[in-house]
C-alpha cells in the first residue's frame, strides 16, 4: 500500500474520529441530563420545605393538645376546688374562671381543627411529592444507564479508532506524517486530497493542462497549486 493511499486512509480515520469525539462531547442525553439533575435538586428542595411545614404542623398541634389538657386540668381543679357556695365573692371569681376557661377551649379547638385540616392537607402534598420524586428519580436513573450505555459505545468506537489511526500511521514515513500533523490542524482536519482526472477532491478547482503537465512530472504527492493541501497523484499512489 502506498503512502499515498496510508495517507487518505488515515484521513478518514481521523475524519471519524472527531465524529465520535464531537457526537461524545454534544451528547444531548448529556444535556438532558444536567438539566433534569436542577430540577431534581428543586423537586428536593421543594420536598424539604413540604417536610418542615408539616413538622411544623404537627408541633403546633401538639402545643395545642398539651394547651388543651392544661385547660381541661384547671377546669377539673376549678370545679373540686371547695369554694364556699355562700362566698359570693369567690362563687363569682369561679365563675369567671370557668368562663375564661370554657373560651380558651373553645379557642383551642378552633384553631386546632383549622391546624389539622392543614396539617392533612401538608401530609397529602409530601406524600404525592415523594411519589413524583420517587418516580423521577427512576425515569433518570434509567435514561442515565442508557446515556452511559451510549457513550461507552462511542468511547469503544474511539478506542478502536485510535489503533487504526496508530497502525496507519506506523505505515508513513516519519517527514510525511509531521507534515500530515501540521496540515491536518492548518486546514482543518482536512489535509489530504486526491487528484481526479484533472480535480482535486477536496478544493474542486480544475487544474490547468499547463499545472497537470507541471505535475505529470511529479511523483506520489504534491502540493495542490491552488489550495496547498497534500496532493495524491493516483489512486494507487
Amino acid at each position: 500500500m502506498s503512502v499515498g493511499t496510508n495517507l487518505l486512509e488515515l484521513q478518514a480515520i481521523d475524519l471519524d474520529l472527531v465524529r465520535e469525539r464531537t457526537e461524545l462531547s454534544q451528547m444531548p442525553e448529556l444535556k438532558t441530563l444536567a438539566q433534569k439533575r436542577k430540577t431534581y435538586a428543586k423537586l428536593k428542595d421543594e420536598l424539604l420545605k413540604l417536610v418542615g411545614r408539616r413538622k411544623d404542623l404537627e408541633t403546633e398541634v401538639n402545643e395545642l393538645n398539651e394547651e388543651e389538657q392544661a385547660c381541661q386540668q384547671a377546669v377539673t381543679d376549678a370545679q373540686t376546688g371547695g369554694v364556699d357556695p355562700s362566698d359570693y365573692r369567690l362563687v363569682q371569681e369561679l365563675e369567671l374562671e370557668l368562663t375564661d376557661l370554657a373560651k380558651q377551649l373553645d379557642r383551642i379547638d378552633h384553631i386546632r381543627t383549622e391546624r389539622l385540616k392543614a396539617l392533612a392537607d401538608a401530609r397529602d402534598r409530601e406524600a404525592y411529592a415523594q411519589e413524583y420524586i420517587a418516580k423521577f428519580e427512576n425515569a433518570v436513573r434509567d435514561e442515565a444507564l442508557d446515556a452511559r450505555k451510549k457513550a461507552e459505545d462511542i468511547k469503544a468506537r474511539i478506542s478502536e479508532g485510535e489503533k487504526k489511526r496508530a497502525a496507519v500511521s506506523a505505515r508513513i514515513p516519519a517527514d510525511t506524517l509531521a507534515q500530515y500533523e501540521a496540515d491536518l490542524k492548518r486546514f482543518g482536519g482536512l489535509a489530504v486530497e486526491q487528484l481526479v482526472g484533472s480535480v482535486p477532491s477536496i478544493c474542486r478547482m480544475a487544474l490547468t493542462e499547463s499545472s497537470l503537465s507541471d505535475l505529470s512530472r511529479e511523483e506520489g504527492i504534491t502540493r495542490c497549486p491552488y489550495c496547498h493541501r497534500m496532493l495524491v497523484l493516483t489512486e494507487g499512489e
